[in-house]
Protein backbone atom coordinates (compact mmCIF):
# COMPACT_ATOMS: atom_id res chain seq x y z
CA UNK A 1 0.00 0.00 0.00
CA UNK A 2 1.96 3.40 -1.07
CA UNK A 3 0.86 6.11 1.18
CA UNK A 4 1.43 9.11 -0.12
CA UNK A 5 -0.52 8.48 -4.11
CA UNK A 6 -3.97 9.63 -4.57
CA UNK A 7 -6.53 7.44 -6.23
CA UNK A 8 -9.32 8.84 -7.24
CA UNK A 9 -12.38 7.07 -5.47
CA UNK A 10 -15.82 6.82 -7.11
CA UNK A 11 -16.93 9.14 -4.41
CA UNK A 12 -14.53 11.99 -5.69
CA UNK A 13 -15.47 11.36 -9.20
CA UNK A 14 -19.25 12.06 -8.06
CA UNK A 15 -18.51 15.21 -6.97
CA UNK A 16 -16.31 16.07 -9.99
CA UNK A 17 -19.30 14.91 -12.34
CA UNK A 18 -21.63 17.32 -10.17
CA UNK A 19 -19.60 20.41 -10.35
CA UNK A 20 -18.73 20.09 -14.00
CA UNK A 21 -22.52 19.42 -14.86
CA UNK A 22 -23.55 22.35 -12.80
CA UNK A 23 -20.74 24.38 -14.32
CA UNK A 24 -22.30 23.07 -17.87
CA UNK A 25 -25.55 24.34 -16.32
CA UNK A 26 -24.45 27.91 -15.64
CA UNK A 27 -22.78 28.42 -18.28
CA UNK A 28 -25.63 27.87 -20.94
CA UNK A 29 -27.96 29.78 -18.80
CA UNK A 30 -30.15 26.89 -17.47
CA UNK A 31 -29.41 26.71 -13.53
CA UNK A 32 -31.57 24.33 -10.86
CA UNK A 33 -31.08 26.10 -7.97
CA UNK A 34 -33.48 28.62 -6.27
CA UNK A 35 -31.04 31.58 -6.26
CA UNK A 36 -30.01 30.63 -10.14
CA UNK A 37 -33.07 29.69 -12.21
CA UNK A 38 -33.74 32.64 -14.44
CA UNK A 39 -30.82 34.43 -13.27
CA UNK A 40 -27.78 35.55 -15.39
CA UNK A 41 -24.94 34.12 -12.65
CA UNK A 42 -21.44 34.85 -12.86
CA UNK A 43 -19.59 32.08 -13.03
CA UNK A 44 -17.79 31.47 -9.12
CA UNK A 45 -16.51 28.15 -7.71
CA UNK A 46 -19.06 29.40 -4.82
CA UNK A 47 -22.07 29.27 -7.56
CA UNK A 48 -20.91 26.17 -8.80
CA UNK A 49 -20.76 24.65 -5.29
CA UNK A 50 -23.91 25.79 -5.05
CA UNK A 51 -25.76 24.57 -8.01
CA UNK A 52 -23.97 21.08 -7.84
CA UNK A 53 -25.13 21.18 -4.10
CA UNK A 54 -22.14 20.35 -2.84
CA UNK A 55 -19.66 21.77 -0.82
CA UNK A 56 -16.82 24.77 -2.24
CA UNK A 57 -13.68 22.90 0.13
CA UNK A 58 -13.59 20.06 -2.21
CA UNK A 59 -12.96 22.26 -4.95
CA UNK A 60 -10.14 23.77 -3.35
CA UNK A 61 -8.49 20.59 -1.96
CA UNK A 62 -9.07 17.89 -4.68
CA UNK A 63 -10.62 19.61 -7.86
CA UNK A 64 -8.29 22.24 -8.97
CA UNK A 65 -9.12 21.05 -12.45
CA UNK A 66 -12.16 21.70 -12.18
CA UNK A 67 -11.14 25.41 -10.75
CA UNK A 68 -9.58 26.19 -13.63
CA UNK A 69 -12.10 25.33 -15.87
CA UNK A 70 -14.77 27.30 -13.79
CA UNK A 71 -12.05 30.38 -14.34
CA UNK A 72 -11.96 29.60 -18.14
CA UNK A 73 -15.59 30.11 -18.02
CA UNK A 74 -15.15 33.11 -16.44
CA UNK A 75 -12.96 34.95 -18.22
CA UNK A 76 -13.98 37.93 -20.43
CA UNK A 77 -14.30 36.53 -23.56
CA UNK A 78 -15.79 33.37 -22.32
CA UNK A 79 -18.76 32.52 -24.26
CA UNK A 80 -20.98 32.41 -20.98
CA UNK A 81 -19.43 35.95 -19.79
CA UNK A 82 -20.13 37.19 -23.41
CA UNK A 83 -24.02 36.27 -23.48
CA UNK A 84 -24.21 37.27 -19.86
CA UNK A 85 -22.86 40.61 -20.33
CA UNK A 86 -25.35 40.89 -23.66
CA UNK A 87 -28.05 39.96 -21.75
CA UNK A 88 -27.81 42.83 -19.15
CA UNK A 89 -26.98 45.18 -22.28
CA UNK A 90 -30.28 43.93 -24.37
CA UNK A 91 -32.07 44.23 -20.73
CA UNK A 92 -30.81 47.87 -20.56
CA UNK A 93 -31.88 48.77 -23.84
CA UNK A 94 -35.09 47.52 -23.98
CA UNK A 95 -35.79 49.40 -20.75
CA UNK A 96 -34.46 52.56 -22.78
CA UNK A 97 -36.91 51.13 -25.23
CA UNK A 98 -39.71 51.17 -22.92
CA UNK A 99 -39.16 54.40 -21.32
CA UNK A 100 -38.97 55.73 -24.89
CA UNK A 101 -42.12 54.77 -25.97
CA UNK A 102 -44.10 55.86 -22.60
CA UNK A 103 -42.75 59.54 -23.38
CA UNK A 104 -43.93 59.20 -26.88
CA UNK A 105 -47.07 58.23 -26.05
CA UNK A 106 -47.28 61.11 -23.71
CA UNK A 107 -46.12 63.39 -26.38
CA UNK A 108 -48.76 62.02 -28.61
CA UNK A 109 -51.65 62.82 -26.56
CA UNK A 110 -50.21 66.38 -25.82
CA UNK A 111 -50.05 67.03 -29.46
CA UNK A 112 -53.46 65.52 -30.41
CA UNK A 113 -55.21 67.52 -27.57
CA UNK A 114 -53.18 70.80 -29.47
CA UNK A 115 -54.60 69.47 -32.98
CA UNK A 116 -58.03 69.89 -31.28
CA UNK A 117 -56.96 73.00 -29.23
CA UNK A 118 -56.57 74.27 -32.83
CA UNK A 119 -59.30 72.88 -35.05
CA UNK A 120 -61.59 73.89 -32.49
CA UNK A 121 -59.87 77.47 -33.22
CA UNK A 122 -60.27 77.37 -36.80
CA UNK A 123 -63.86 76.59 -36.64
CA UNK A 124 -64.33 79.12 -34.42
CA UNK A 125 -62.91 81.47 -36.56
CA UNK A 126 -64.53 80.06 -39.88
CA UNK A 127 -67.78 80.76 -38.48
CA UNK A 128 -67.21 84.28 -36.89
CA UNK A 129 -66.70 85.08 -40.36
CA UNK A 130 -68.99 83.57 -42.09
CA UNK A 131 -71.41 85.83 -39.48
CA UNK A 132 -69.67 89.02 -40.32
CA UNK A 133 -69.98 87.83 -44.40
CA UNK A 134 -73.66 87.23 -43.89
CA UNK A 135 -74.08 90.64 -41.74
CA UNK A 136 -71.92 92.64 -44.65
CA UNK A 137 -74.61 91.36 -46.78
CA UNK A 138 -77.73 91.86 -45.64
CA UNK A 139 -75.91 95.82 -44.91
CA UNK A 140 -75.57 96.13 -48.86
CA UNK A 141 -78.45 97.98 -50.68
CA UNK A 142 -80.09 95.86 -53.05
CA UNK A 143 -79.88 98.27 -55.90
CA UNK A 144 -75.96 98.96 -55.51
CA UNK A 145 -73.78 96.77 -58.03
CA UNK A 146 -70.45 95.44 -56.60
CA UNK A 147 -67.42 97.19 -57.40
CA UNK A 148 -69.70 100.76 -58.51
CA UNK A 149 -69.55 104.14 -56.87
CA UNK A 150 -73.26 105.47 -56.05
Amino acid sequence: MMMGKLEPTSRGQSAARSYRAALARLVRGEGRHPDHIGQVVRITPAAVAREAGRSRNPLYATHRDILDEIEAAAAPGAPARDLATRIVELEAELARLRADARGHAEERRELSSENLTLLHRARSAEARLEALLRQHRAAQPLGVAKGSLA
